[in-house]
């Protein structure tokens, strides 16, 4: 997933694929918008000689939710939408992408984002969302594909 300005910017900020420490940096950022939704449960060596981090959340039941109730619950919480399925709030510089509605679930009467991209934008990419959103454009957020997999031939 990349952001894009409706500027014709030609900058892109990539959001999708994290290293280890940026992914451990996500599930700290997403417990401090859902206390105790993540738990770290360790580090374990595969097969193949790679380590792997093993992360749990509870369960939740499958219970849709509307664009409408995503936006109500982002605000209630301080946040402004700075595009589709993305969200900011200045007091603490807190971005949350991803927030659709495959990535929120029902819980009792509350909303739980079980798989957004938080993050505290910096640098060049806090200073794009800001300029971008102060010139009265927006941002959009586009699905990119990658594959690092390359086949080869028998």
């Amino acid at each position: 997933m990349a952001l894009v300005s409706s500027a014709q910017d030609a900058r892109r900020f990539h959001l999708w694929e994290a290293s280890p420490i940026e992914y451990l940096e996500r599930i700290h950022l997403q417990n401090l918008l859902v206390p105790a939704l993540n738990q770290l449960e360790g580090i374990i060596h595969q097969a193949n000689g790679e380590l792997a981090i093993v992360t749990s959340q509870p369960r939740f039941d499958i219970i849709p939710v509307s664009t409408a109730e995503i936006d109500a619950w982002f605000s209630a919480r301080g946040f402004e939408k700075i595009t589709d399925s993305a969200y900011y709030r200045r007091d603490d510089n807190l971005g949350i992408f991803d927030a659709h509605d495959k990535n929120l679930v029902r819980a009792d009467d509350d909303l739980i984002p079980f798989d957004v991209i938080p993050c505290q934008p910096a640098g060049g990419f806090l200073t794009f969302i800001e300029e971008t959103l102060k010139a009265g454009h927006s941002l959009l957020t586009v699905r990119t594909i990658t594959n690092s997999c390359s086949r080869s031939k028998p």
